[in-house]
């Protein structure tokens, strides 16, 4: 065993020798620079991954669970704003049901349960009523947050001296509020109301008028119970309804297309122009029944027929009108010419036509005007070319279809030039998916987003180096062995029998034996000459010998 280290020391120090400085240098700084990296990258696996636990905390809530976390011995971090405490992953569960079942974080404000957990005898009346109207202040408070739209609220109340008089009317209480709405949230005339009965039946003795609410920014919100519609109410109606219908077609076209392309992948946008104008008419119309030939249907037909034919020399005389004689007519008129005919022909028609009366009362939300715009995410989400033009145009198609549909009460054309205005259909990569949650890098992600690109090139190059030095020791120690092989072999086909060595030289190293290798003992000229022509490879070998030896 310790003749192989030995001789493995010898060969590394042999090999190292035959480098050069320069070489030297290079194989160190590599295996520096890969121990830092294998340093670095044990140091970023042992790193725990954090996740947050609580957030929008108040200063004194932070530090309240960031001591107790510590004495659990969890690490823990305190984001640089103070509001978010973040733990461990794995921990963060087991954590929360914990400090929630301590009572932490706890808020600081006095509510009902005070009562109940610091009733004794020592406290006055004074006192009772201080903290009777916290708690009451706080639980109004909490009550007023639950409703939509409102993120913080605080409220100020101030109650009457009780009197000691019974024919004396008490004061009022009065109350005072400011509510932190959430952005973009409106609260109605509907909700304000509301908010205004709350307090009031809160708190004992308070009216409506004794009530002040106000927003974060100043704005007073009135009690508007028995106000009449203003302008700038009818104009909140008339923006609420003109967003409930875009909202409408919005998440129509929202859903059939997600259900085709995938929810994540389309985003739809409809803006619309309503026209609210009312319009009441009446109109009483006379039109034809048959309208082609602008007659009306007949309600009554009388026709007369008169006729009259015959020979006046064959009347014979006689008094009175005879049967088939027409009264007070002279037939025997001899002055009469011709055969006596007679005719006579009159019709009479009574015609009625449609008469039309209306009372027309038109709704008031009809759309005047529609623009929709679909964004589309191509199946690879950075190549647009991905996304066929077959798509797009069936997209365009459905599109058109609700724009016609949507403007066919109104005077917009609804050919397809004036429809092909109104929407618009585009691919891009979604970088900005509203309520998207991006999926959380794994370890090889984050080190390649948290180490500089030139980490990476200076650690490729140093492997290609030792890659490089190894491949060439490699072929380097093969050329040696065949040259050494081809040595024994021409040692044991052409040398003459060389004298024994002495016993001591088998314990020698090879190059310290006496043996005389010269050419001249070990081959004759002819026999050269008989090699090189007939094997010349033996010869080249032979040739290579020598010339390593010399």
């Amino acid at each position: 065993m310790n003749q192989q280290l030995l001789n493995f020391k010898s060969r590394w120090v042999e090999t190292w020798g035959s480098y050069s400085n320069k070489t030297k240098w290079l194989i160190g700084g590599t295996f520096l620079f890969t121990l830092l990296l294998l340093l670095f990258l044990v140091f970023w696996m042992s790193k725990p991954n954090l996740t947050p636990i609580y957030s929008n905390l108040t200063p004194t809530e932070a530090g309240e669970i960031k001591g107790a976390i510590e004495q659990k011995g969890i690490p823990v971090e305190v984001s640089s704003d103070g509001t978010t405490i973040s733990v461990p992953n794995d921990q963060a569960s087991d954590l929360k049901v914990s400090l929630a079942a301590e009572g932490i974080p706890k808020s600081g404000n006095v509510n009902y349960s005070i009562f109940s957990e610091n009733m004794g005898m020592g406290m006055t009346d004074r006192q009772f009523d201080v903290v009777e109207r916290d708690a009451m202040q706080n639980e109004l408070s909490y009550l007023i947050e639950q409703i939509a739209g409102i993120n913080e609220s605080k409220v100020m109340i101030t109650l009457p001296a009780e009197s000691v008089w019974l024919d004396e009317e008490g004061d009022t209480a009065s109350a005072s509020v400011v509510v932190t709405r959430d952005p973009g949230a409106q609260l109605d005339q509907g909700q304000i109301t509301g908010l205004y009965h709350l307090i009031s039946k809160s708190v004992p003795n308070l009216p409506v008028e004794n009530i002040v609410i106000m927003d974060q920014n100043g704005t007073a919100f009135d009690y508007g119970e028995n106000q009449v519609d203003t302008t700038l109410s009818s104009y909140q109606q008339q923006q609420d309804i003109r967003k409930g219908i875009e909202k409408d077609l919005q998440k129509e076209l929202q859903q059939m297309l997600g259900m085709i392309l995938g929810q994540d992948k389309v985003v739809v946008s409809v803006i619309t122009s309503v026209d609210f104008t009312k319009e009441k008419r009446t109109e009483d119309l006379v039109e034809p029944v048959d309208e082609e030939t602008g007659e009306g249907i007949d309600i009554s037909v009388e026709k007369i027929r008169e006729s009259y034919s015959g020979d006046p020399n064959a009347i014979e005389s006689g008094t009175g009108t005879d049967e088939g004689e027409i009264p007070n007519y002279n037939a025997d008129d001899p002055n009469a010419q011709g055969d006596g005919s007679y005719e006579k022909v009159e019709d009479r028609i009574n015609r009625e036509v449609n008469r039309i009366h209306k009372e027309i009362e038109e709704s008031p939300y009809v759309i005047d005007d529609i623009t929709i715009n679909v964004g589309v995410e191509p199946p690879v989400a950075d190549d647009a070319t991905t996304l066929t033009a077959a798509s797009i145009e069936d997209i365009r198609t459905v599109l058109k279809n609700v724009v016609r549909t949507s403007l066919s009460e109104s005077d917009v054309p609804l050919e397809d030039p004036a429809l092909e205005e109104r929407i618009s259909v585009f691919a891009n990569e979604f970088k900005g998916r509203p309520g998207y949650v991006e999926p959380q890098p794994g370890f090889f992600q984050t080190m390649t987003s948290a180490v500089p690109p030139w980490v990476f090139y200076a650690v490729g190059g140093g492997v290609g180096i030792l890659l490089i030095g190894g491949m060439m020791m490699l072929f380097r120690r093969r050329g040696r062995k065949e040259e050494e092989d081809d040595y024994m072999e021409f040692e044991q086909s052409y040398s003459a029998p060389a004298p024994a060595a002495a016993p001591e030289d088998h314990y020698l190293p090879r190059e310290e034996r006496e043996v005389d290798m010269t050419p001249e003992l070990l081959i004759g000229k002819e026999e050269i000459e008989s090699l090189a022509k007939n094997d010349p490879e033996e010869f080249v070998k032979l040739l290579r010998l020598w010339m390593n030896e010399e």
